[in-house]
């Protein structure tokens, strides 16, 4: 059997000491007036993945809007509940992000906020727990890359299944598990102090708190 359920198993015992899920929420504006695409000078409709230490990630809809995500949060015991999604006070910063990206949009109105659950590892990438003599078998830990590699994490998690039969279900990645991740409350206080890091070292141009230097050396690799 395969678990491909990603944070939604993260409740599981096991699975949550490798699997934390966290929160990535997104922002849909209005459609923007030909005055509005010009001032902003987004030309060629790329997509745009920022660099940053606090990630933002957009993209513009035919009509055009802006659809602006990024800013992840964390919900003690690492709930996946809708409800939390629901909370508007949760989309602030990120809000605040997209009018400082987009400064001569201010007072531009947001249609369509939403958010969910993804499953974050120290890893940053797919890995592969091993349940009931490896007739089970969880492939999760994609980190916010699940749409372009799950099914590459599905080919070699149902090669497990069949007993590894091919050389990539016996490389390292496929064998080994990332690092433990603290339980709680250690794993909140840890989130919330990394957050907060993650947005002064953005204001600060990009300088680097000792924090994130500890958190990187502990496993999980900030950019």
């Amino acid at each position: 059997m395969l678990l491909a359920t990603n944070a939604f198993a993260s409740g599981h015992p096991g699975i949550k000491r490798r699997v934390v899920a966290v929160r990535d929420r997104v922002l849909a504006t209005e459609p923007l007036s030909e005055q509005q695409m010009a001032s902003i000078g987004w030309k060629n409709r790329q997509g745009v993945y920022d660099t940053r230490t606090q990630m933002n990630y957009m993209r513009l809809t035919k009509d055009n809007r802006i659809i602006f995500g990024g800013r992840l949060g964390y919900a003690f015991a690492g709930t996946t509940s809708p409800s939390v999604d629901s909370d508007v006070n949760t989309y602030e910063p990120l809000a605040a992000a997209f009018f400082d990206t987009f400064p001569q949009l201010q007072g531009h109105r947001f249609t369509h906020a939403w958010s969910g659950p993804i499953d974050l590892s120290t890893r940053m990438a797919v890995h592969f727990q091993r349940y009931h003599a490896g007739k089970v078998v969880y492939a999760g830990g994609y980190s916010g890359f699940g749409v372009s590699a799950s099914r590459f994490g599905a080919r070699i998690a149902l090669d497990i299944l069949d007993g590894s039969k091919t050389s990539e279900s016996r490389l390292d990645f496929a064998t080994q598990l990332p690092n433990v991740v603290p339980p709680e409350p250690f794993r909140w206080l840890g989130a919330q102090v990394t957050m907060y890091a993650l947005d002064t070292a953005d204001q600060k141009g990009g300088w680097r708190k000792p924090w994130l230097r500890l958190v990187s050396a502990m496993g999980f690799p900030l950019s």
